[in-house]
């Protein structure tokens, strides 16, 4: 079974439960609990485990301390909600991250193909990148690429407690498309492309959110494939 479909089927399952503890909490057999409290444990229930397959350990953690808070009497923890719980997960998301930093994986291939690395991007770096394959990284700093060359085929994009701002203006597309992998985590990513390419956006997000300024051209040359996940970060597209 393909990962979507599970995910579909098991969010669906959650709602189901949901709505049968909706009913039988009217009907009195669950007049001790709380309807809202069961309906979000469910749904923080449902993030933690899609943390699990995306291996995320912000979604992890802060759906853990979510259960927490809401069911800190029955499991007696009132003493750490629900600020101490809520700051333990943020340190956590952030150790975890540094000790166990995400690879973005290219699904045609075995192994990531990882373009080698021209150097490090050190912090508040304006860099000049080319090449067929690209990765483009920012952690705990402020980084500016620019995308430049021909024939580009593929791009990493990394973003970790960061600011990632990518620009496409001088950049050729091999066979009029690009894919561009993203994997933004606590941090923030702009991507600036011409206002006459297609962008297509297949992101995965957790606790994290894409925009798009401007307007594209769905039928222009060029077109920017998105994949990869958003987890308490935010990616913003700017067609200029």
């Amino acid at each position: 079974m393909k990962r979507k479909q599970f995910k579909k089927i098991f969010w669906g399952v959650l709602f189901l439960l949901g709505a049968a503890a909706l009913l039988l909490g009217r009907l009195g057999y669950l007049e001790d609990l709380n309807f809202w409290s069961v309906f979000f444990s469910i749904v923080l229930i449902g993030l933690f485990a899609d943390g699990i397959l995306n291996r995320s350990f912000g979604e992890i953690l802060f759906s853990l301390a979510g259960l927490v808070i809401l069911n800190d009497e029955i499991l007696r923890l009132e003493a750490i909600t629900p600020w101490p719980v809520l700051g333990a997960a943020l340190l956590g998301t952030i150790g975890l991250n540094i000790i166990f930093p995400r690879r973005l994986k290219y699904k045609n291939h075995q192994t990531p193909p990882y373009p080698p690395k021209a150097g490090h991007p050190g912090q508040n770096a304006q860099e000049f990148v080319s090449g067929e394959d690209i990765r483009c990284s920012s952690s705990f700093g402020y980084s500016v690429k620019y995308i430049t060359g021909r024939d580009i085929s593929r791009i990493f994009l990394e973003s970790s407690f960061g600011n990632l701002e990518v620009y496409f203006n001088d950049a050729s597309l091999k066979n009029n498309r690009a894919d561009i992998f993203v994997d933004c985590s606590f941090g923030n990513m702009e991507l600036f492309v011409p206002a006459g390419w297609n962008v297509v956006i297949n992101v995965q997000r957790s606790f994290g959110s894409i925009e798009e300024s401007g307007f594209g051209n769905p039928n222009g040359g060029n077109s920017l494939f998105l994949e990869g996940s958003v987890s308490f970060g935010h990616v913003e597209i700017h067609h200029i």
